[in-house]
């Protein structure tokens, strides 16, 4: 095995038959440093996309573990190796792979040359790229794409024809002096293991949008029939459909300026609908008209920037969406008890608004009744205060007796605002006799009219001196802090592996459509705990869902890795699942124990037992003995005795006890005629709720051919999650302040529990499917809320808490000392606005506050 270290951050080793067979590979002990340390988790980048590896410890030596999806594509990059390699060859013949280390990832690269050294192929390389000009190149490859895609779609994917598409275009874009900047990633695709019915070129902008889930984006995508290539800026979020693409495209299209380039649609020639309609703008291209190299890099660069200003004005409106939009429809209580009820406006005043026009609207005299007039609340979820814009003509009056001609009154400043007050120096547009209010300064950016007062515009430079006042006492003022932009957090998390991607193609070239998120739930659910609870209404998907994802991964009826079980009406005992005896004393085995001896024969496989409507008969009844070995009992199920006198059967099935490769999944219906399901059963796995039915126009979830027979060893906890350290931290640190709440409600979560929401959250990390705080939140979901809605001590307070856990302390606070209907209404707001960090949890608190 010849290694070589040929800088700090660079290592090329010499391929041998077994690099393209094996997803192991032995560490010189040299080499160790180089990769890091033992459990770490690798990036290793190939052809621009990303697989994982494993450094591990076996028998002494340090290992390195492939991805075999990684192993097959530098099978495809060099296909003859088999035959090579049998063969003695000279020294500079044999491929050799180079690793470069850039932060924590590592790019990889086959180098096939002919008579000339790994290192010597390097540096022409760096040369050849040095000295190409940028966009040099680009007709002449954009022109093989076009005639040549059509004569190798029909052909074996193993030609490297893809890598036109794959390398060579991507690395001519790469040079483009734009986007050498290092803020874009160029990817190209010509299929996964066929040719792709769609091959493109995709530049995505890395600050902004995660790899494999960009909603918008800059791509070469070829036409249908290959004839023409289309250069397009596309909105493509996943799970949208026609008409919201199109949409949502449409507004993109009034941000830029879209030059001469075309806009419409009808004359775009692709196989996806939902392509076509959130293309923003496209320039065509064909073969007899593709302009020279400079006026295609022009052309290209004119896409980018429109691009760039997309992505801008995006930032931009997510920057001010929560501090200056109002809420909607939002019922204020007044002091003297009125409400009013609040409309929809758009905020606020401008800054430059004339100062005395801001003045006479405040001395605007009403009649002395009370009136219902239309406001702007601004986001303030304080119950005793309504921060407002009162239209200039209407006035609220609370004093009904009172014929005096009104007054612009002013609030008094709290007592820790009281010298801050003193020190603000009056500018020319107030009015002496009047009392300024520093602590509503910082609306005066807005030109607002404050809790129906007069808000004064005072000169820039001393709005930034009052400010920096209330900065310099560290004290936040209340519009401040209820206006400043709050990080957002999403509802759902759509990223996947490329193997749970491929699981969801194949669920969905069934017809079935399920969201990125649910399948990753399942997925670490199961890898948790053997035993998922599925709720949902008939036809939500609960029972097929399972059955979709264990077909997906390999394991069907028809090799006995799947069985699916109804539930009878009234099962009194557990013989329904696990056996009984004839009235000739013959063991008839039952449906779970068939299962246990098909997994014991094929330990490497996983196997899955639906257990369909458990709720139709008391689980207490026939559940008791299959949960003792879900919950890691590892006697038989059955005794001697329950077998009688059949020998035979009692060494067949006698010793069987729960297995490693058994996944049990229980669907639970929602609805009357149906038996509770006690707080033992919900403990002892994670309960997920289908989620409401989505009608997408064919949503692209990519090509549904790849390896479907998953090994047993996709479902455990691998060695790397030991160094996960800082995740298990965060983790803990999470989980305690969690339980934290749940003891001040009597109504703490169990060891085991922790452990499962812990095993939850090493095995998305390992991975890189959630965050930290999500699993938080998904622990809520799976573990926490089921657990409380069997417990008759948890009352509402508890809920709202479990709601605005890890919110802002200030916002936390104004939202828990609401009355629960504000509460609800303030709360779905932000849940609106994507504001809080617990947005999963938070909707289903919402939805049970409601029911109470």
């Amino acid at each position: 095995m010849s290694w070589e270290l040929t800088g700090s951050d660079q290592m090329i080793k010499m391929m041998e038959l077994a690099d393209f067979k094996s997803t192991e590979m032995l560490v010189p002990v040299e080499m160790i440093g180089f990769f890091g340390n033992v459990g770490d988790r690798l990036a290793i980048i190939y052809q621009n996309r990303e697989y994982p590896a494993y450094l591990e410890a076996e028998g002494g030596n340090t290992i390195l573990k492939w991805s075999k999806v990684l192993i097959r594509k530098l099978g495809e990059t060099f296909p003859d190796y088999e035959s090579w390699f049998q063969g003695e060859q000279p020294d500079v013949f044999i491929p050799r792979m180079e690793l470069t280390k850039s932060n924590d990832a590592f790019s990889l690269r086959l180098i096939t040359g002919d008579a000339v050294t790994a290192s010597d192929a390097v540096k022409a390389s760096d040369a050849t790229q040095k000295t190409i000009p940028a966009g040099v190149g680009l007709r002449e490859l954009l022109l093989k794409w076009i005639a040549g895609y059509p004569n190798y779609y029909p052909r074996d994917f193993r030609f490297s024809f893809k890598d036109i598409i794959n390398e060579e275009i991507p690395k001519v874009i790469e040079s483009l002096e734009a986007i050498q900047s290092g803020h874009y990633q160029v990817r190209g695709f010509a299929g996964d293991t066929q040719w792709a019915e769609i091959p493109w070129v995709k530049v995505v902008e890395k600050k902004d949008q995660r790899l494999d889930h960009e909603d918008l984006y800059l791509a070469y995508i070829l036409a249908k029939d290959s004839g023409k290539l289309y250069l397009a800026i596309v909105y493509g979020k996943e799970g949208l459909g026609i008409r919201s693409l199109s949409e949502q495209a449409a507004k993109y299209r009034e941000k830029i300026e879209t030059e001469n380039f075309k806009t419409s649609h009808q004359e775009v020639l692709l196989a996806s609908a939902s392509l076509v309609s959130g293309i923003v703008c496209y320039r065509e291209y064909s073969e007899t008209d593709m302009p020279e190299d400079g006026v295609l890099a022009t052309e290209f660069e004119a896409f980018r920037k429109m691009y760039e200003q997309c992505l801008i004005k995006d930032r931009d409106a997510d920057k001010t969406l929560v501090s200056n939009e109002t809420i909607e429809k939002i019922s204020t209580e007044t002091d003297c008890g009125e409400t009013i009820e609040t409309v929809s406006a758009s905020p606020i005043m401008e800054v430059e608004a004339d100062p005395k026009t801001l003045v006479e609207a405040a001395k605007t005299v009403a009649e002395p009744q009370l009136t219902k007039t239309a406001a702007v609340v601004a986001k303030d979820l304080d119950a005793n205060r309504s921060d407002e814009v009162i239209d200039s003509d209407d006035s609220l009056l609370c004093n009904a007796e009172d014929n005096r001609e009104p007054q612009p009154v002013f609030p008094s400043p709290p007592p820790d605002k009281a010298m801050e007050t003193e020190t603000v120096a009056p500018c020319e547009s107030r009015n002496p006799a009047e009392t300024p209010f520093d602590q509503e300064a910082e609306s005066a950016q807005n030109g607002q009219i404050i809790s129906g007062k007069t808000q004064k515009i005072c000169e820039k430079a001393e709005f930034e001196a009052d400010h920096a006042i209330a900065s310099d006492a560290n004290k936040a003022t209340p519009v401040e802090m209820l206006t400043r932009p709050l990080v957002r957090y999403p509802a759902q998390n759509d990223e996947l592996t490329p193997a749970l991607r491929l699981v969801q193609a194949k669920m969905g070239n069934r017809g079935y459509y399920y969201p990125a998120e649910l399948i990753k739930r399942y997925y670490l659910s199961i890898k948790s705990k053997p035993f998922v609870m599925i709720k949902g209404r008939v036809g939500s998907g609960k029972t097929s869902f399972p059955r979709l994802f264990a077909e997906a991964i390999g394991a069907t009826s028809e090799n006995s890795r799947f069985k699916r079980l109804l539930v009878g009406k009234n099962w009194d005992d557990d013989t329904h699942l696990f056996g009984r005896l004839d009235s000739r004393g013959h063991f008839i085995p039952g449906p779970i124990m068939l299962m246990l001896k098909a997994a014991k024969e094929y330990p490497d496989k996983p196997h899955f037992f639906l257990l369909d409507e458990m709720d139709r008969s008391p689980t207490a009844e026939y559940l008791r003995l299959l949960l003792e070995g879900i919950n890691g009992s590892q006697e038989p199920f059955l005794k001697r005795e329950d077998f009688g006198s059949d020998i035979t059967a009692y060494r067949e099935y006698g010793s069987l006890n729960f297995p490693d490769n058994l996944y049990f999944i229980a669907t639970i219906n929602e609805g009357l005629g149906y038996f509770p399901v006690p707080d033992r059963v919900i403990d002892s796995g994670n309960v997920i709720e289908m989620p409401v039915v989505e009608i997408g126009v064919f949503p692209d979830y990519g090509s549904p051919v790849g390896d479907s027979d998953w090994e047993n060893s996709a479902f455990k906890i691998h060695s790397q999650a030991k160094g996960l350290p800082e995740i298990l931290e965060r983790l803990m640190n999470l989980l305690k302040d969690l339980q934290t709440l749940l003891i001040g409600h009597d109504c703490p979560m169990g060891y085991r529990g922790k452990n499962e929401i812990l095993a939850f959250g090493i095995n998305s990390g390992a991975e890189g499917l959630f965050t930290e705080e999500e699993i938080i939140d998904l622990a809520i979901v799976q573990r926490i809320l089921p657990a409380l809605a069997l417990d008759p001590k948890a009352d509402h307070v508890v809920y709202q808490e479990l709601a605005c856990f890890l919110l802002d302390d200030g916002l936390r606070e104004k939202c828990l000392n609401l009355p629960l209907d504000r509460f609800i209404g303030h709360y779905e707001v932000l849940l609106k606005d994507q504001v809080i960090p617990c947005p999963r949890s938070g909707q289903a608190v919402v939805k049970l506050l409601k029911t109470k």
